[in-house]
């Protein structure tokens, strides 16, 4: 045990937020997880959202007994994409140079005293399939895997990647940019939001923490922050209605690249090509803006959208791999 180093109860003050998103902005971009917010106020704001939604948040801290430097933290709350009052998910960050000193056990010890108070049963996280040894780390601790989500890229330069006229939308489908939808019917929102809750329910990890995104708030992901495209968010109609939803967003880091966050169709309308209409029209878009690539993620339980992605010319780059312990 490195005896230079304590562990405490983290403190709900802006020094420890601060130092809690130092850490995780820290980690590159190939080795980050889902729910790691890299700045003090996006965790405040995860926080509090947990704490509105009445699930328990616990979190620890690793500091230097001479220094109070933060040099590595470990936290645990109720998953809320998949709640269930004994299921928690955790997540432990360590400052590359305090790494295979012992610190991540000691907080996972910590954590896991304060979920057998609070009578857990399921405690899940993460791990980069590009670092085995977090992945032999996890399972000496008990972790078994559940599933992968895969990290896949769509090389627009590539003769493999689809042309503009490939496909056409099933009958009775009809495809438009949300830029255009919301111009001509201004209540667009409380429908799409409907159908955005209804499928996102059935995704195993997070596109948003919050499983019950207000209607706002979906707006505001959709249009409103930084990264948002609406008009590469499209949206597919039958009679009126929608059945069909993908979601796009600018890669903040990668100018030429497009981040495809969420493909959603509703249960009736599955299984005729809605999907892949949606998501050529992604690619069409891509090329006629002059970008080079598409990302996006699958789970390993998606047989369906990795069939898909296959056909339309995605390479799989790793991934995450989902575990959980039973406790």
């Amino acid at each position: 045990m490195d005896k230079a180093i304590r562990i405490r109860a983290a403190r709900p003050t802006d020094a420890d937020r601060e130092a809690v998103a130092r850490l995780n902005a820290a980690v590159p971009r190939e080795e980050r997880h889902d729910i790691e917010p890299r700045s003090p106020g996006a965790l405040r704001e995860l926080d509090e959202l947990l704490a509105r939604r009445g699930h328990a948040l616990g979190r620890h801290v690793a500091e230097g007994v001479a220094t109070g430097e933060v040099v590595a933290y470990g936290h645990w709350f109720h998953v809320p994409w998949a709640h269930h009052p004994a299921r928690f998910w955790c997540s432990v960050r360590c400052a590359p140079d305090h790494r295979r000193r012992g610190i991540g056990a000691r907080l996972f010890a910590a954590m896991e005293r304060d979920l057998e108070r609070l009578g857990a049963r399921e405690l899940r996280s993460m791990a980069r399939e590009t670092q085995p040894e977090m992945v032999a780390l996890a399972a000496r601790l008990g972790f078994r895997e559940l599933f992968r989500s895969w990290d896949f890229e769509l090389d627009l330069a590539q003769g493999s990647a689809p042309r503009a006229g490939e496909g056409s939308p099933p009958p009775g489908i009809a495809i438009a940019p949300l830029s255009e939808e919301r111009a001509r019917r201004p209540g667009w929102l409380p429908e799409l939001h409907a159908l955005y809750l209804a499928v996102s329910r059935e995704v195993p990890l997070p596109n948003h923490v919050d499983p019950e995104l207000p209607a706002e708030a979906f707006a505001a992901y959709l249009e409103g922050s930084p990264a948002s495209l609406p008009e590469a968010c499209f949206l597919a109609k039958e009679g009126g209605q929608y059945v069909g939803l993908c979601i796009l967003h600018r890669n903040e880091e990668d100018p030429a690249c497009l981040d495809h966050l969420f493909t959603g169709v509703a249960a009736g309308s599955r299984g005729r090509g809605v999907a892949r209409a949606l998501k050529l029209e992604t690619v069409a878009f891509a090329r006629r803006r002059g970008y080079a690539r598409i990302a996006t993620a699958v789970e390993s339980n998606n047989p369906g959208m990795l069939a898909l992605n296959e056909q339309l010319g995605f390479v799989r780059r790793g991934g995450l791999v989902v575990l959980e312990k039973r406790l």
